[in-house]
């Protein structure tokens, strides 16, 4: 099998990447196009910006990733086409592909949630009808995809990546450099602060990898540390070094789990994150991670597992083989959708 995936390459830390690999994995051929590099000009934010005023603008290439798509298909046949997010392709680049090669299967995946128009552009509005098949993280999105044009889309759940998100043995000073009590990786949210603001007030310390408005709390409490966000190896070492790794979800798309909802326990770690259906669908409660609905909760919660380290230990030992036993993988998840793609399953 042929394979071209089109999206953003760069960085050891990418799940694109990681899917990619799993696309390799799968197939005899995976050629690429890359897609991102020029997402960070003045051009492609003003016509950002435009879009979510909500003017039919579309968002430059700037790698030319659709002219590179068009040379591919001309020299090549491919019997899929995926392309992850894909908010810079245009619906001529895959009618072109329809027409010249009607027999190969055009996919979409993206992480994100992309009934929201911060996640969209007009590119990819204009090219939801044309995708043969499109994959999402997003559960609660089906309807309004399929009312954005979608003719087939299928929910899946978060992945992790096996050669990334794994056990490792670490060092004293690994441990001393990446662990404590209670952690947690990611980016400033006014909600996520406030839950580590509520336990910080409360005695229990926790210590967060990351920057920006991070560092606004950076002489808040003496329970709380900032540090540099982490990322490749130190992301996977912290994620297992930490006692108790918090996982909490966006609120700005409505998410019920997260990547790091498998990567957590992919790496051996201690997962306690907000309760969902979800969440509680992926792993036991109480067995296999442990959930919260609110800030009281969350402390209760804390509070009892750093004094119960048997429990600790036999919940993350439990999570991380239910990656495994269920599949979370990226290899057994991308094949899942190529099999659905090509007719493969029911």
């Amino acid at each position: 099998m042929k394979i071209l995936s089109v999206g953003t390459f760069r960085g050891e830390s990418n799940t694109c990447l990681h899917r990619n690999w799993a696309l390799e994995k799968y197939a005899d051929k995976v050629d690429r196009v890359e897609t991102s590099k020029g997402a960070t000009s003045l051009f492609f934010k003003i016509a950002y910006h435009l879009f979510q005023l909500g003017l039919p603008i579309k968002l430059p290439d700037g790698v030319l990733a659709n002219k590179n798509i068009l040379k591919k298909i001309k020299e090549n046949y491919y019997d899929v086409i995926w392309i992850d997010k894909g908010i810079v392709i245009n619906k001529g680049t895959l009618n072109f592909i329809k027409k010249n090669s009607p027999k190969t299967k055009i996919v979409s995946y993206s992480p994100d949630n992309m009934a929201l128009r911060h996640n969209q552009s007009q590119n990819y509005l204009e090219c939801i009808p044309l995708y043969d098949y499109i994959f999402t993280n997003k559960s609660y999105i089906l309807e309004d995809m399929k009312s954005l044009g979608a003719k087939s889309i299928q929910f899946v759940n978060n992945s992790y990546e096996a050669a990334f998100h794994y056990p490792r043995s670490l060092s004293k000073e690994d441990i001393k450099r990446l662990g404590g009590d209670i952690g947690f990786i990611g980016t400033w949210e006014e909600e996520r602060c406030k839950s580590i603001l509520y336990l910080v007030d409360h005695g229990v310390p926790v210590k967060v990898f990351g920057g920006g408005k991070w560092n606004d709390y950076k002489d808040y409490s003496p329970h709380l540390e900032i540090v540099p966000g982490v990322y490749s190896e130190d992301y996977s070492k912290a994620l297992q070094a930490l006692k108790i790794s918090l996982c909490f979800l966006r609120k700005i798309n409505f998410d019920q789990q997260t990547t790091r909802s498998v990567e957590i326990p992919a790496c051996k770690g201690f997962m306690m994150a907000e309760r969902t259906e979800e969440h509680q669908m992926l792993f036991k409660e109480k067995e296999e991670a442990v959930f919260f609905n609110s800030n009281e909760e969350l402390l209760q919660q804390c509070v009892y597992y750093l004094e119960n380290e048997k429990e600790r230990l036999t919940i993350s030992e439990a999570g991380w083989k239910r990656c495994q036993t269920s599949g979370y993988s990226n290899e057994k998840t991308v094949a899942k959708m190529l099999n659905i793609a090509l007719g493969k399953n029911d």
